[in-house]
């Protein structure tokens, strides 16, 4: 079962991230991936692929660091528990 929620950033762009839980033999595994709608774009992007978006934003940004790019660059672990609880409440398990 998957889950979509859009968190709207304070510079208009958009942040989506897709949640989603499987579960197999009583184990209940739980992912997430994230994707970016940037201002004044219609599409969406995922920030670990796009070679267009890496070259133009991630690699200016981390090149005389030793940090390197994650999912807490875009979305707080409390927006992912945010979506994660969205999907609870739609699947309801007994």
């Amino acid at each position: 079962m998957t889950h979509e929620k859009i968190f709207k950033r304070k510079d208009g762009s958009r942040v989506k991230v897709s949640v989603w839980l499987y579960v197999h033999l009583n184990k209940s595994n739980w992912g997430y991936s994230i994707f970016l709608r940037e201002v004044e774009s219609d599409r969406w992007i995922d920030p670990f692929s796009d070679s267009e978006y890496i070259t133009r934003v991630i690699k200016p940004k981390f090149k005389n660091t030793t940090k390197h790019d994650s999912f807490d660059n875009y979305i707080s672990k409390k927006e992912i528990m945010e979506a994660k609880l969205e999907l609870w409440k739609i699947i309801k398990p007994v």
